[in-house]
């Protein structure tokens, strides 16, 4: 009994975080928890995959996940990295079928799970959370919009600098050397990002070393200059 209610305050605590449900009142946010299941997700594992059914969606707590759609290529493209209270996969609030991408733990990831048709009833009582979840869905369909575009009219090295900025401006910490992108980034990672092969990302990601923009050691990155790779 302790334990069941240790986790429904850490959850009720941990939505409250969230912009998306931080106008609800107590009450209402007391109903919402019911909804939700806490878990621990270890690093490596699949939240879900491609084609799966979508009949969940997830608010991070703790932790990294990663979406990424895998190309007829045969490579795969990085579409985000989500972190603590950002929310993934709902599209399945509003129509998604089945998943369009996949979902990947890279980091031990507290997640909670809301179900698809509960949550549908929760808003019918609350169009402002409604409101406000279509704002982010909307706002990631740009970006993802213009990422494309930028697949098109950008080359790698522009590609590269603005994924670099925004990662650092999402995802980095202040240190004593720059933002630290809190992230366990691979070469091949920054590939899957821009679009691009790994050498030629690899190549890009030297010169902007060289030119004092960035740093990297074991996997993890410094962005020494943001906002002069944002504005390339």
């Amino acid at each position: 009994m302790g334990s069941a209610l240790a986790v429904a305050q850490a959850t009720h605590w941990h939505l409250r975080q969230m912009g998306v449900f931080r106008s609800l009142a107590d009450r209402e946010l007391k109903q919402l928890v019911k909804l939700a299941a806490l878990r621990l997700i270890k690093i490596g594992t699949d939240v879900y995959r491609a084609g799966d059914l979508a009949n969940h969606f997830f608010l991070i707590r703790s932790g990294k996940v990663k979406l990424y759609r895998a190309l007829l290529n045969g490579r795969s493209m990085i579409l985000d990295f989500h972190g603590a209270g950002d929310l993934f996969g709902e599209g399945a609030v509003f129509g998604e079928d089945r998943r369009g991408e996949n979902a990947e733990v890279v980091e031990d990831a507290f997640v909670c799970i809301i179900d698809r048709d509960q949550f549908a009833s929760y808003l019918n009582q609350h169009p402002d959370v409604a409101l406000h979840m279509g704002g982010v869905i909307t706002r990631r369909r740009r970006r993802a919009e213009a990422a494309s575009a930028a697949l098109l009219s950008e080359d790698v090295r522009t590609r590269l600098a603005h994924a670099l900025a925004k990662l650092a401006f999402e995802h980095g910490h202040e240190d004593e050397k720059g933002l630290h992108v809190d992230l366990r980034l691979t070469q091949t990672d920054l590939a899957q990002l821009v679009g691009s092969t790994r050498e030629t990302t690899s190549m890009a990601f030297n010169a902007f070393k060289r030119d004092g923009l960035v740093d990297a050691k074991d996997r993890v990155v410094w962005v020494l200059q943001p906002e002069a790779l944002a504005a390339f």
